[in-house]
């Protein structure tokens, strides 16, 4: 890989292999008119970026490069047009091999990164994220040679099986939607799931039906004496499925289904967060129906009485403010959710706001008896194995966990009959192993 510098940004550089671009330290490049007053933009930036436009007529692909990321995203991709998805990687990731494992992955280049990946968790064998990383790869290698059976994906009910991510969440991918706002792909596998379809305990399963129809006739619901809430509250623990129930309840109620990214409102500029607030829910009203969708919502809205610094609680008032001004009729509704409900602001949950809160549950026993029947339908079982006594040994655990263990289960499993032979099936064993990794 030669770098190619005609000189001009001598802190950048710009490296072409394989039909590749690779542009390293991308905010040296920016034309002086976006770059912050006490930073000073490398000379012939203008001309770097028609030389780099130039360059990417002959390649479809390009990779940009920062460590400045929270200062310059929107400001990187207005000026070169070329990204139109950016990738976080979280700053701090320790070993260099890790890092390198998530960009390969992120290209499809999973058997370069698998050998990465295996490298930092022979360096760090405690961290979970290298450990899961190395089993999410194992299990894309293994699945892409032996052409292994898909399964069905989705929320809670339908969470991807061990060779879907193998517990690893991947990458942050932000669409190219102005200000961190990105809308609900076509063809979203949640779609056309029904509350029917979801593991949840039917208390839950019934306030949540009850929301959709409020929503589908708000008339009927005021004919019954029912005021239509313009907000909604999921709470629970991490893993439970609050962003699916979210995106059904949108793809049920027929609503586009709109969302912001913490990290996009906190990594903005003084004054912009507030504007990035302004331009969502202009985008909903214009929309309707439309769901907006607030993840983390306690560190979007956090709690102002803790001490938030000043602009923190700009951007509050800037989201107080803009639910204020939905009315039931206006077809704009706002879902939250929150592993946290403490540290909420109290104003967020009163007030016509997020009035409505429904739990979100870990699984009980049965809930957790029925997502392990179908995480493991299209696996081989040992007749030994009793996911009844599974339920019961994994109390406490999510979707995602009850996810994680047969993943872990089906490695120790690979890992016994390359090593010892044995049984072409889930065991006990296997399982043994596999609850005795997740509860380190």
């Amino acid at each position: 890989m030669n770098p190619i510098n005609p000189g001009l940004a001598p802190q950048a550089e710009l490296h072409y292999t394989r039909g590749m671009l690779h542009l390293r330290r991308g905010e040296a490049i920016l034309p002086a008119s976006m770059a912050i007053p006490e930073e000073k933009t490398a000379p012939g930036a203008d001309v770097f970026l028609a030389l780099l436009g130039l360059a990417t007529v002959a390649t479809s692909r390009a990779i940009g490069q920062t460590g400045w990321i929270e200062r310059y995203r929107e400001e990187m991709r207005a000026a070169l047009n070329h990204f139109d998805q950016t990738a976080e990687l979280a700053p701090n990731f320790a070993d260099v091999h890790y890092r390198r494992a998530q960009a390969l992955r992120y290209l499809g280049d999973n058997e370069p990164a698998l050998v990465a990946a295996r490298r930092a968790y022979d360096l760090v064998p405690q961290n979970r994220d290298f450990s899961a990383m190395v089993r999410s790869l194992e299990n894309a290698t293994s699945s892409k040679r032996n052409s292994s059976a898909s399964y069905p994906q989705g929320g809670y009910a339908q969470m991807p099986p061990p060779s879907a991510t193998g517990g690893m969440t991947p990458p942050v991918i932000h669409s190219s939607s102005p200000h961190g706002v990105s809308a609900l792909p076509p063809g979203d596998p949640t779609k056309g799931l029904t509350w029917d379809d979801i593991i949840l305990p039917a208390r839950t399963k019934r306030e949540l039906r009850q929301m959709q129809l409020v929503l589908e006739n708000p008339s009927l619901a005021r004919s019954l004496g029912v005021e239509p809430p313009t907000g909604l509250l999921l709470y629970g623990p991490p893993g439970t499925g609050k962003t699916t129930v979210a995106r059904i309840l949108a793809a049920q109620t027929k609503a586009k289904f709109l969302t912001v990214s913490v990290a996009e409102i906190n990594q903005m500029w003084v004054g912009e967060s507030e504007k990035a607030v302004q331009k969502l829910f202009a985008e909903a009203r214009a929309n309707p129906p439309a769901i907006i969708f607030l993840d983390e919502v306690d560190a979007l809205i956090p709690n102002r009485a803790g001490g938030v610094h000043q602009y923190s609680d700009k951007v509050v008032n800037q989201f107080l403010h803009e639910m204020d001004g939905i009315k039931p009729n206006h077809g704009l509704f706002i879902v939250g959710a929150t592993n946290r409900p403490d540290m909420l602001d109290p104003a967020l949950v009163r007030g016509g706001r997020l009035s409505r809160q429904i739990e979100i549950p870990a699984p009980d026993e049965e809930g957790r008896l029925a997502l392990l029947t179908l995480l493991t339908r299209k696996a081989n079982i040992s007749p030994e194995v009793k996911l009844e006594d599974l339920a019961e040994a994994s109390e406490n655990f999510s979707g995602a966990d009850l996810r994680a263990l047969v993943n872990d289960a089906g490695l120790q499993a690979m890992i016994r009959l390359a090593d010892e032979g044995g049984e072409n099936a889930l065991t006990v064993a296997d399982f043994t192993i596999a609850l005795g990794n997740l509860r380190r």
